[in-house]
């Protein structure tokens, strides 16, 4: 009967050991960044009054990235290769890492490149940056979640009129200037 006891209580030590070693291995995703699109939402600005109507564009991406190293500080912006002016996606330098292009809706149903009027206009000119995802000296190590970004928009009729329809096309870059898939998001109207 003690044998049985011991027998079996070394058995629970090993199960737990190997279950405690499978929850400690780490994922293995590559080291450039994947994204899906999750979700586009919707805020919407109505103030009266004169004021300016806002629409503020919400996406919600889920990623993942074999190394983590995602995001970009203040204090990375103002070090090479981040503080360069051009080259990097859109040849706007390295300072961006999240790349979104609009796609406008026209009357034959088609969705088409959107860029404002010359000479303000640009592709790339809504891209941005998203801070790091992890700490100041963190170890590289997987790293996957949900990445939410804002993108406001005014709707004075300079560039976005209420009743647009716009889908967007959206990739992000890590600090080793590893650019991801491209997503496309769902399409949204503006001003209502």
């Amino acid at each position: 009967m003690n044998l049985f006891r011991t027998l079996s209580g070394a058995l629970l030590v090993g199960l737990t050991g190997a279950g405690l070693n499978s929850c400690i291995n780490a994922p293995n995703y590559p080291i450039v960044p994947e994204i899906e699109f999750k979700d586009l939402q919707v805020g919407k600005y109505r103030p009266g009054n004169g004021q300016l109507a806002f629409d503020t564009l919400k996406f919600a991406l889920n990623f993942k990235d074999g190394d983590g190293d995602l995001g970009l500080s203040d204090d990375d912006i103002k070090n090479a290769p981040f503080n360069a002016k051009s080259g990097g996606h859109n040849n706007r330098g390295y300072s961006f890492n999240y790349f979104i292009q609009p796609f406008l809706k026209d009357a034959s149903g088609k969705f088409v490149q959107f860029v404002n009027a010359p000479p303000f206009g640009f592709v790339g000119e809504y891209d941005g940056r998203y801070l790091r995802l992890d700490g100041p000296d963190a170890k590289p190590a997987p790293l996957r979640g949900v990445l939410r970004y804002k993108l406001p928009l005014a709707l004075d009729g300079t560039a976005f009129k209420p009743g647009q329809v716009f889908r967007f096309e959206i990739s992000i870059m890590d600090r080793a200037l590893h650019e991801s898939n491209k997503i496309t998001t769902s399409e949204v109207k503006l001003g209502q």
